[in-house]
């Protein structure tokens, strides 16, 4: 549990360097193309869940058109980022600064998940597991999950910060939903165009699943 304490402490250390530079990459307006698709083809419904939030970007994308959803991230710095963007935003969606892997409160409140870069951020088979048990903990019955994560086929990498770059294989994707009561019917493996950490865009292998609460 330790050593797992001491990778969740890491991780919020390095999102909130991330988050205090003028130049975030991730901080953009427009909406990720893979959550508009989800959008666009009526994948969404009821009350959202956002998983690891960030400054915003696909909460906000969806309040403005009209969603239910809740956006929570890891990062102090990135929640007060996506406070800021809702000042005089009629009925603004709500952000909440929380550990995803022991969030309180919140159940059965959920029915849909948007996983854009958190579960991939997870580096322990235990935090990985917990984070899979709280989302089922958090959905309602019938809830759908949507995860895209980065792939293990891309070249291992180290962040500029010398913190390692997400890499999720297959393997992990199925025992840490499927052994927490989720069921995956559908998961993907395919090469994107992602934004990367220094803001340019390349290609990158991820795994897109959709997975259900039995």
């Amino acid at each position: 549990m330790k050593n797992n304490e001491k990778q969740v402490a890491n991780l919020r250390e390095f999102w909130e360097k991330e988050y205090e530079s003028d130049t975030t990459p991730f901080d953009v307006s427009e909406p990720d193309s893979w959550v508009a698709e989800l959008e666009k083809n009526g994948k969404l419904k009821g009350k959202i869940f956002d998983a690891g939030c960030g400054p915003g970007r696909t909460t906000l994308y969806l309040a403005h058109l009209g969603y239910d959803i809740l956006g929570v991230d890891i990062s102090n710095h990135a929640i007060e980022r996506a406070k800021l963007k809702t000042v005089g935003i009629n009925n603004p969606p709500d952000f909440i600064q929380a550990d995803l892997c022991r969030l309180s409160g919140y159940d059965n409140c959920f029915d849909t998940v948007i996983d854009i870069g958190c579960f991939h951020s997870l580096f322990e088979d235990e935090l990985r597991s917990c984070y899979a048990a709280t989302l089922y903990r958090i959905c309602r019955a019938d809830a759908i999950l949507y995860l895209r994560a980065i792939s293990d086929a891309n070249q291992r990498g180290v962040h500029t910060s010398g913190f390692m770059l997400p890499s999720t294989s297959e393997d992990q994707i199925r025992v840490s939903f499927t052994k927490n009561g989720w069921q995956i019917k559908e998961l993907n493996h395919q090469a994107i165009e992602l934004l990367g950490d220094n803001g340019q865009i390349k290609k990158s292998y991820c795994w897109f699943a959709e997975l259900a609460k039995k």
